[in-house]
């Protein structure tokens, strides 16, 4: 395939970048989904991944990529809800899909995620995790605008121990509260 047919920039040979077969053939069945209008699981696009090949695609352009074609389904997606029942039933949906969010968000400081497993562990210092759950609360209760790629792009110092959240079940809220609020709009 000549580089003029790349779907993203290709790094030079000396250096690591995606897949290009990989991601080709993932961004042709989203294409699929997409036109036909099925549509994709948007927790099948968050966990995409592909592995390194020498002058692969740029890692950055495509998760930037997988980004927008996770926006682009979760607004096909509302809106074909939207259609068939109105778009009061859409925020009575998204409200039904936070509760389970806002009950984790409630929780005191220090208790909303379990701590890792072990003491030497390495996981998210929890005041930072925490006062980003006060945000995504009153996100949630419309009293502070957000982005989802502010959530997307978060980050948070490491901690070990009781200073700490564990890192798996933090990443899988935060990505239940992307898909809430890429649904948005």
């Amino acid at each position: 395939m000549a580089n003029d047919t790349a779907l993203f920039s290709l790094l030079p040979a000396q250096e690591q970048g995606y897949n290009r077969e990989e991601v080709d053939e993932f961004m042709g069945r989203a294409r699929v989904a997409y036109d036909s209008g099925d549509g994709m699981p948007l927790a099948e696009i968050r966990d995409a991944s592909f592995s390194m090949s020498s002058g692969g695609y740029d890692p950055a352009e495509v998760d930037a990529a997988l980004d927008r074609l996770e926006d682009a389904f979760a607004g096909a997606e509302r809106d074909r809800y939207i259609e068939q029942h109105g778009e009061d039933a859409w925020y009575e949906l998204l409200a039904e899909r936070a509760e389970p969010l806002r009950g984790r968000l409630e929780r005191p400081n220090g208790k909303r995620f379990r701590e890792p497993a072990h003491s030497s562990a390495l996981g998210y210092r929890k005041e930072q995790v925490d006062e980003l759950c006060k945000q995504l609360e009153q996100y949630l209760d419309g009293e502070n605008p957000m982005s989802v790629d502010e959530i997307r792009t978060i980050t948070f110092a490491g901690a070990h121990g009781s200073s700490g959240y564990d890192e798996a079940q933090v990443d899988a809220f935060l990505d239940k509260m992307t898909e809430i609020m890429a649904s948005v709009g």
